[in-house]
């Protein structure tokens, strides 16, 4: 009989020793090059063999699309005040009016729940298309909107479209490239939204005091509507389904979310007899050599729905709270929530924070020079300089790469994180000078970047089994948490004061960063745990 031990088992990347350095899943290889993982298959529409104008293309309107949603749902910071003159004479409290910025941030997180499933089951262009459309035409509400209970409930319509960009936009990003690239690719997302999002929220206080706070709406409504172009024209399926390879006499086996393992033995037999009794997918090229799809081919706004899609969904969401007995995924959400509330809680306050020091209501949209700045250094840290460490890790583990590498990195982002909230905490109650909120607003945008891009990489590995659901139960539960943080900040500093609300926020933010060092240790140990149990499972 065969025992547990004897039994083929799963070989993941942070197991190999160094005497199998030759195998495909080691980001660089015995001769220091760097390996293409996924491995793309001969499919020419395949995702990782699209062109560079196509993938360029999807790149493009996934950015263009989580800049301006993401904008427009948080970027009313710089002009609240404006709604409490306008709403406080319908009655409405001045509390109620914040909902207008802090309930979108919460719904964005539980749009992240229901566009995934959408994307799996129709193909993630339908879904992307049924996201844009909406958040358009809810923006067009929002400029029309006639009293506060219309335009929160709008409000919460484009939170709930714009669920999109932090789940299922990352994940077609993580389809059309490779592993040793996700870096930069999502520093370039994450930081382009920082920066054209700062800039367009520059403007937004001056656009409010010239044209009206309705006009803050009209200008999403062209930027979107031009998104709306690129998505419909540019923005292509990159659902697919990778046949199993055998490569030196293994089975390399990538599944719809770029997972690749190595199998064989009965493990490979077991696969394949699996995928003869399950296939979500047929195979759509019913025996013949693939044939690249033209363009108009291309631009069909959905795919042939997966078979069993209730179960998909369900399964689906099953995944995603599985995903949280990961160390690793609970820690990457954790962090990114204190850090995103962080940063929306302090944007509520820095419109009075900064008129109380002599700053025209006009010119507070100013003080998002600071997220340009903070785009571009989260972006040279942890795109450009994490990518670089990434492989400079990989290259002293005997090429072996490694999720919990980039937990490194968080350290620089974590001091960042604690300078600035200490900062912006006690000079935001004046006695002070303009400057020390402002530096503290731009330091906390550069860690919060870096947060976004290190979270992000880090939950699209941490769990092999999913990283799919994995990296959108990060992505949106931050969100549902960090609604938490930012909406009890005022409430906060109203009982206390500045500096007293801030350092609570400082400890919690900085104790959660501190949870890294175990989660370093503890994760991996985590991942064998579960490899171990699931071999087991497969001899019972």
């Amino acid at each position: 009989m065969t025992t547990i031990d004897q039994k083929p088992k799963i070989e993941f990347v942070e197991d190999l020793e160094p005497e199998e350095l030759g195998k495909d899943q080691v980001l660089v290889d015995a001769a220091g090059e760097i390996q293409r993982l996924p491995i793309p298959s001969d499919d020419p529409n395949d995702p990782l063999n699209f062109t560079v104008w196509e993938k360029t293309g999807v790149i493009v309107s996934c950015c263009w699309f989580s800049i301006m949603s993401l904008s427009v749902v948080g970027g009313l910071g710089a002009i609240l005040s404006l709604f409490f003159e306008i709403y406080g004479e319908e009655g409405v409290s001045t509390t109620k009016v914040v909902w207008l910025s802090t309930f979108p941030s919460l719904f964005v997180g539980i749009g992240n729940y229901l566009i995934l499933p959408l994307g799996l089951v129709f193909g993630r262009r339908c879904a992307v298309i049924l996201a844009i459309v909406a958040n358009f035409a809810a923006t067009i509400g929002c400029a029309v909107s006639q009293n506060f209970n219309q335009h929160l409930g709008l409000r919460i319509f484009q939170g709930l479209a714009t669920g999109a960009t932090e789940s299922l936009l990352p994940l077609m990003l993580s389809e059309v490239t490779f592993i040793h690239q996700r870096g930069l690719i999502f520093g370039i997302y994450w930081t382009t939204q920082n920066v054209i999002t700062s800039c367009l929220n520059l403007a937004s206080s001056y656009e409010a005091a010239a044209l009206g706070w309705r006009w803050f709406y009209w200008v999403y409504v062209i930027a979107i509507g031009v998104g709306l172009i690129l998505v419909l024209f540019g923005c292509f399926e990159t659902r697919f389904q990778r046949r199993s390879q055998m490569r030196n006499g293994q089975l390399v086996v990538t599944d719809q979310f770029g997972v690749t393992r190595v199998l064989s033995g009965i493990q490979a037999q077991d696969y394949l007899e699996l995928m003869r009794a399950q296939d979500d997918l047929e195979d759509p090229t019913d025996g013949q050599p693939p044939r690249k799809l033209s363009y108009l081919q291309m631009l069909k706004p959905w795919q042939k729905r997966v078979k069993n899609p209730i179960r998909v969904v369900l399964m689906t969401w099953f995944q995603m709270f599985e995903a949280f007995s990961s160390p690793g995924i609970l820690y990457a959400t954790l962090l990114a929530s204190a850090v995103l509330g962080s940063s929306v809680g302090v944007s509520l306050t820095y419109d009075t924070v900064l008129q109380d020091y002599d700053w025209a209501a006009k010119n507070v949209g100013l003080i998002n020079l600071g997220g340009v700045f903070g785009g571009f250094g989260g972006m040279l840290y942890a795109g450009l300089f994490g990518d670089w460490f990434i492989l400079y890790m990989a290259k002293r583990s005997g090429g072996v790469h490694t999720p919990e590498h980039r937990l490194i990195l968080l350290i620089f982002p974590g001091i960042l994180m604690v300078v600035s909230l200490l900062l912006y905490g006690f000079t935001a109650g004046g006695g002070s000078t303009w400057g020390g909120p402002f530096m503290g607003w731009t330091i906390l945008q550069v860690a919060f970047v870096s947060v976004l891009i290190l979270s992000t990489s880090f939950a699209a590995e941490a769990w092999e089994k999913n990283p799919g659901p994995a990296l959108v139960a990060v992505v949106g539960t931050k969100n549902i948490i960090s609604f938490g943080v930012s909406y009890g900040l005022n409430p906060l500093v109203e009982k206390y004061s500045y500096p007293t609300a801030m350092g609570i926020l400082t400890a919690v933010t900085g104790g959660i960063f501190l949870l890294g060092i175990p989660v370093y240790f503890f994760n991996p140990a985590w991942r064998r745990y579960m490899q171990k149990r699931e071999a087991r499972s497969q001899t019972l």
